[in-house]
C-alpha cells in the first residue's frame, strides 16, 4: 500500500508530461494514476510508457474505461475523480488530485509526505494557489520550474481557491467530486493552520506548502493548447482570461532552487 499516490485526468500535455512526474516524484509521490483523456493517445503513451513499465503510472484510457465515457466533459471529469477515489480505498493512505499545471510545492519540508504526517488525524489537507503567469513567454519555454519565475501577489483573489490531498478512504462517494473539493465524513479537511476547509475556496495561507499553478505557462501554450481543447464544466477561455491571469508581479525562484535539478533543461 502506498503512503502518497497523486491522480488526474489530462488532455494535450504532452509537453509538460514528463515534467509533472519527475518533480512530483521528487517531492515524494510514490503513485501516479493518469485518466488520459486525449483523442489520440499515441503521444502520450510513449511518454508514459517508462513510467508504466516500471508500475509507477497507471495510464487510464477514458475512452476505455467503463463509467468515463459520457460525452459531457465536465461529468465525465467528475466520473474519473469518482472512479480515482474508489479504486485508491484500498491501495493508497493518501490522494492528491491536482492538475498537470499544478505542482504542490512543500515549504517546509523536502517531502510531501512529511508534511502528511503532520495532519494525520485530519481527512485531508487542503492547498492554496499561488497562480504564475507566462514571466513574458511568447513561445513555449523549456520548463515551468525552471522558466516561469514571476507569480501573482499571494493575496491575490484568484489564490483562494484549493485542492486537496485527501484520505480516499474518508471520501463520501455519493457526493459530488469536484476538482477542488471532496466531502469527507467522520473527521474534516484542513489547510497548513489546521482551520477547517469546506469547500474550494479558503483564505490564503501558503507559508508551509502551496500550489505553484502554471495557468498559462505562455501565449504560445495558451491558444496552441489550453484555449483549443474542451473546457471542463466552463465556457471557452477567452483573450481576456490571459490578461487577467497573466500575472507576474513576485519573482519567486524556489521551487527552482530547490528542485530544479529534477528537470533536464
Amino acid at each position: 500500500m502506498h503512503y502518497l499516490t497523486i491522480g488526474a485526468i489530462f488532455r494535450m500535455e504532452n509537453s509538460w508530461l514528463d515534467e509533472w512526474i519527475r518533480y512530483h516524484r521528487a517531492v515524494g509521490v510514490e503513485h501516479f494514476v493518469l485518466y488520459n483523456d486525449d483523442v489520440s493517445t499515441r503521444v502520450s503513451d510513449r511518454i508514459l510508457k517508462p513510467y508504466v513499465d516500471q508500475g509507477l503510472v497507471e495510464n487510464i484510457h477514458t475512452r476505455e474505461c467503463p463509467g468515463i465515457i459520457r460525452e459531457d466533459l465536465a461529468v465525465r471529469q467528475s466520473d474519473a475523480y469518482r472512479d480515482l477515489i474508489r479504486n485508491s480505498i484500498n491501495q493508497t493512505r493518501w490522494l492528491a488530485i491536482v492538475d498537470l499545471d499544478e505542482l504542490i510545492l512543500p515549504r517546509h519540508w523536502d517531502d510531501v509526505r512529511a508534511a502528511l504526517e503532520e495532519y494525520e488525524e485530519h481527512n485531508g489537507l487542503a492547498i492554496n494557489w499561488s497562480i504564475y503567469g507566462s514571466s513574458g513567454y511568447i513561445k513555449r519555454p523549456p520548463t515551468q520550474i525552471n522558466h516561469l519565475l514571476h507569480r501573482s501577489e499571494t493575496h491575490w483573489g484568484a489564490n483562494q481557491y484549493v485542492k486537496c490531498i485527501v484520505k480516499p478512504d474518508r471520501v463520501l462517494l455519493d457526493a459530488p467530486h469536484f476538482t477542488h473539493f471532496s466531502p469527507t465524513r467522520d473527521g474534516v479537511t484542513v489547510n497548513e493552520n489546521y482551520e477547517t476547509v469546506t469547500g474550494i475556496i479558503h483564505p490564503i495561507s501558503t507559508e508551509k506548502i502551496r500550489i505553484n499553478h502554471y495557468v498559462l505557462r505562455s501565449w504560445q501554450d495558451y491558444w496552441e493548447v489550453k484555449a483549443s481543447r474542451p473546457r471542463f464544466g466552463n465556457s471557452p477561455f477567452s483573450e481576456g482570461y490571459f490578461e487577467e491571469h497573466d500575472r507576474n508581479e513576485v519573482f519567486d525562484d524556489e521551487i527552482s532552487r530547490r528542485f530544479g535539478h529534477v528537470i533536464n533543461t
